[in-house]
């Protein structure tokens, strides 16, 4: 390198060494800010439930799974007592055999896609985080198998062959996949499915 070389290169980390220095007594001046500022202390907080009252607390905490494609504010309803016994002793069978079909899927592909889902995200999820979405997953399928197996039947006349049950097997996994990518995203893309 020549002298002038050496003499061009010293002053750009002379500059760069300035910047850094500047920056540094930004952060401390910053920091002095913060600790300057004055800490709000609670000492005790009392509640008073006996003058709380709940007469009825129900309802479903839906993480993930999120019901794709319906139609109608009628789907949203929460359903009477006469529709939840509608699911007839032929539908029984049939969830249990979905999920059936359904667990090596879950158990193995699952939890490797959530962790996929989960590096690409620019979201930090704790340890075991996919073991509890996993299981949320699970705890929705039969609900979400029905409402599958519905949907074909209304399109089929009320017949359901191995191919419709194929057809099922594949939407739940597609709303599994969609639903988690969409938690772990943090519902950035509402909008689209992918």
């Amino acid at each position: 390198m020549q002298y002038y070389d050496w003499q061009q290169y010293l002053a750009t980390l002379d500059k760069k060494m300035k910047q850094m220095e500047k920056q540094v007594q930004q952060l401390e001046d910053q920091v002095q800010t913060i600790q300057d500022k004055p800490s709000t202390n609670i000492e005790r907080i009392e509640y008073k439930f006996d003058q709380l009252k709940i007469e009825t607390l129900e309802g479903t905490l839906n993480i993930g799974l999120s019901p794709e494609g319906l139609s109608s504010t009628e789907d949203l309803a929460i359903p009477e007592p006469q529709q939840q016994t509608k699911k007839t002793n032929t539908e029984q069978p049939l969830v249990r055999d979905i999920m059936q079909q359904l667990q090596p899927f879950i158990n193995q592909e699952l939890p490797s896609k959530v962790n996929q889902f989960a590096e690409r995200s620019e979201n930090s999820f704790p340890p075991g985080f996919e073991k509890m979405i996993i299981q949320d997953v699970y705890r929705q399928l039969p609900d979400r198998i029905h409402y599958y197996i519905r949907l074909h039947a209304e399109n089929q006349n009320g017949l359901l062959n191995n191919q419709m049950k194929e057809q099922i097997i594949e939407d739940v996994k597609h709303e599994m996949l969609h639903s988690i990518k969409r938690f772990i995203n943090g519902n950035e893309d509402k909008g689209g499915t992918s």
